[in-house]
């Protein structure tokens, strides 16, 4: 490596991983820095202090590139999929028999919640890989990071287990997820009509979940591998080289912390539950939610000082500062029932502008000011904000910034958990809000990052007034999973109810749920659809959340709560998503959903 200085005797910084083997034209203070999983020292990375030499023009330091081989200790060698090209690292397959077995764990078996064989004598079973579920339960007896994996570190005697998933339904919901999330296509009740080729990035992600129990009975995901790979010692290296990437993570479950896993408008009922929350105290808040004529709204906004008019389609309405718009650049009040407009109707339309402008109105770090305050606030420990800033710590309430652990309290309290375990659910992220417009993406749901199973926890939620905690493990070598009784929620449900049933009845997602075959459970249903527009390319990632009341279904005796995904998509979240979930419902009607676990 050759490095042009001319700035004679002004030091240079470099950070290189690799042995530096000689340096001219440079006196040089090196320290080693490397200090992850894979380091065979510290040395393996170094940071260089180069100070030139008087009259030197250059300086160059030789370098010995790390043995990628070695990085993952000896035999495993999980590093050597890695090359370098063009001076950036990519990949690279592998001989055949290149691999060295290392001995498995405890035998374990896998069953669903009516007995079903998931995963035996090594291997998912045939049904279970059909119905997508290989990532989840394991693709291989060294895949320790899957179900079968993390029971098998358990160690001693074989174990067997039981899971919450009810396989028929996640085979149906595998099935429709990838017809209609992922290419885009219609299912006939046979077949996929009309599939095209998904972009190379797209993944989908699919939960449906006992609102009472927080059992998942189906947990679909799409864009990864759905079956034991061919290539199985390279996915795995890959899976360990860079596990957020990795074509092993479960989409209904994980996220890698991008930007195409922001939850768009179904955040807005989050949002609500803080506004709800905020009105407890504040009476013009709460006659704001319950809905006023709009020259009312517009006149409360103007005494504030705040630009938010309800015949704009943006917020703030004037000026050129960075700014919130409805989508297709709909004009607020445009959507007002009888000339008024209140949560319901904003949430039923997802009216962008309304909700930013009246968590505005719910921050107290803004001190009421339509200019002023600090809305870059910190929190100097958690939960300091809470009462100052009640959206984002409704969404702390509901398990947004900590991981979901799926065990049912069935391992041991000092299991050795690993990132990205299958038992443990991404943690849900807000970003850390540092202006007045940072503040209003978040009341819309941008600049964060979420899971199905998260947003379906949220549905659960409101459909059952009190946080839900998940469970996929049921039973593990004759223990039963621990029973949780979530807190209530503590705020005014009835307009957040509202709001989502019309996003059914005359919503956004009312063309996914017009077709006479909805008649019966329509009645029961609530909702709500996401897009979350990232990047220039018009492509989005949609979303559709949700729960169905007791009933709506032969033989459902309980409430049921779901949420979908899929990312670049050119469609919004009531095109895309929500006809994956009404399919869902409606392969469901006729089946006996009350199948009790043996």
């Amino acid at each position: 490596m050759i490095l042009n200085t001319r700035a004679e005797g002004k030091p240079l910084e470099l950070l290189v991983a690799g042995r530096v083997r000689s340096v001219l034209g440079a006196t040089v203070t090196a320290r080693g820095v490397c200090d992850g999983r894979a380091c065979p020292d510290a040395g393996a990375v170094a940071h260089l202090l180069l100070s030139p030499l008087p009259g030197a023009t250059s300086v160059k330091v030789e370098i010995e590139p790390l043995d990628l081989a070695r990085l993952s200790g000896g035999a495993d060698a999980a590093y050597r999929h890695l090359k370098v090209e063009r001076g950036a690292l990519a990949w690279q397959a592998l001989p055949a028999g290149s691999r060295s077995v290392r001995p498995a764990g405890a035998a374990v078996r896998l069953v669903d919640r009516n007995g079903e064989a998931l995963w035996q004598d090594g291997a998912p079973s045939v049904p279970a890989t059909l119905a997508g579920l290989a990532p989840l339960l394991g693709v291989h007896r060294q895949h320790d990071g899957s179900v079968a994996g993390m029971l098998a570190r358990l160690g001693g005697s074989d174990h067997v287990a039981s899971l919450t998933l009810d396989l028929t339904l996640q085979a149906r919901a595998q099935v429709l997820l990838d017809c209609i999330g992922q290419q885009g296509g219609q299912w006939d009740g046979r077949a996929c009509r009309g599939a095209q080729p998904a972009p190379a990035e797209r993944r989908a992600g699919l939960v449906l979940l006992d609102a009472g129990t927080g059992d998942i009975l189906a947990a679909a995901s799409s864009g990864g591998h759905t079956a034991a790979p061919d290539n199985w010692p390279e996915v795995r290296d890959f899976d360990r080289a860079d596990p957020a990437r990795s074509p092993l993570r479960i989409a209904a479950f994980q996220h890698d912390g991008g930007a195409h896993r922001a939850p768009g408008s179904t955040f807005k009922v989050i949002t609500a539950l803080g506004l709800e929350q905020a009105a407890r105290a504040d009476k013009q808040l709460d006659a704001l939610l319950g809905g006023l004529p709009l020259p009312q709204v517009d006149r409360i906004a103007g005494d504030g000082g705040y630009d938010f008019r309800t015949d704009a389609p943006s917020y703030p309405a004037g000026g050129t500062r960075a700014r919130i718009t409805n989508f297709r650049d709909q004009i607020t009040g445009a959507r007002a029932a009888d000339g008024r407009l209140g949560l319901a109707g904003a949430m039923a339309h997802s009216v962008n502008t309304w909700f930013a402008w009246t968590s505005e109105l719910s921050d107290r770090t803004l001190l009421g000011q339509p200019d002023g305050g600090m809305p870059g606030a910190a929190a100097l420990e958690p939960g300091a904000l809470d009462a100052a800033r009640p959206v984002a710590a409704m969404a702390a309430r509901l398990g947004f910034g900590q991981p979901l652990r799926l065990d049912g309290g069935l391992l041991p309290p000092d299991y050795r958990w690993n990132d990205w375990d299958a038992l443990s659910a991404s943690a849900s992220q807000l970003d850390p809000i540092h202006s007045r417009h940072e503040l209003r993406q978040m009341a819309i749901g941008l600049r964060m990052q979420t899971t199905p199973l998260q947003m379906a926890l949220v549905a659960a939620s409101v459909g059952e007034g009190r946080s839900v905690t998940p469970r996929l493990l049921l039973a593990l070598d004759g223990r039963d999973a621990a029973s949780s009784e979530g807190a209530p929620l503590g705020v005014r449900l009835d307009r957040v109810r509202a709001g989502m049933k019309g996003v059914i009845d005359y919503g956004t997602a009312a063309g996914a749920f017009r077709a006479p075959a909805f008649a019966a459970l329509r009645p029961g249903l609530y909702g709500k659809t996401g897009t979350a527009p990232v990047g220039n390319d018009d492509l989005a990632t949609v979303w559709f959340m949700g729960y169905l009341e007791p009933g709506s279904l032969p033989g459902q005796t309980r409430r049921l709560a779901f949420a979908a995904f899929v990312s670049h998509s050119a469609l919004t979240g009531g095109g895309h998503a929500a006809p994956v979930v009404a399919a869902l419902l409606a392969s469901m009607a006729g089946q006996s959903l009350e199948k009790r676990h043996k």
